[in-house]
């Protein structure tokens, strides 16, 4: 069974000011260069304007909910790709899939990057399965929040990049 989700991650940044930030290399290699336990790979399939993130990480045990730890088989190891295509007037889309090495889980969706009256926002829409037996039910609603904590922490990342400038 799947769960679907679907949150917006509000931004004090226009909408072709964070466009350009989500698909500048520079902004993903400065977010990901502290990360020891992250990778990231960068291409840009689609041309110019598009962006493919490639990313993966292994939480340490103390990241890693109780439910999560016990069902694990092996290691946790998060893997995310992001795509994202060229701003279409005021609006872009991207889509993401994810998945975990330790336990069997899938995500996908869509984000659309559109204005607002304060700036941006994303909106994300998904699903998230885990195949687990007898919790896996428990586990999804704990795969969404993770996305959504680390969209926002993106979205922290970003616009302090833009307050550096």
């Amino acid at each position: 069974m799947s769960r679907k989700f679907s949150f917006t991650v509000p931004y004090a940044v226009p909408v072709e000011e964070l466009h350009r930030a989500l698909v500048d290399d520079a902004v993903w290699q400065a977010r990901f260069a502290a990360a020891e336990t992250a990778t990231i790979e960068l291409s840009h399939p689609d041309g110019p304007g598009s962006i493919r993130l490639q990313m993966t990480e292994t939480p340490g045990p103390d990241k890693v909910p109780g439910l999560v730890r016990k069902v694990l088989k092996s290691d946790l190891v998060l893997s995310r790709t992001d795509n994202w295509q060229p701003l279409q007037g005021e609006v872009a889309r991207g889509d993401f899939t994810g998945r975990t090495g330790g336990i069997n889980t899938e995500m996908s969706g869509t984000y659309e990057l559109r204005p607002t009256a304060e700036g941006s926002e994303i909106e994300v829409v998904g699903t998230v399965s885990v195949k687990v037996p007898l919790v896996g039910g428990a586990i999804e609603p704990l795969a969404e929040q993770l996305h959504q904590r680390v969209l926002n922490s993106e979205r922290k990342f970003i616009e302090g990049w833009f307050a550096k400038l």
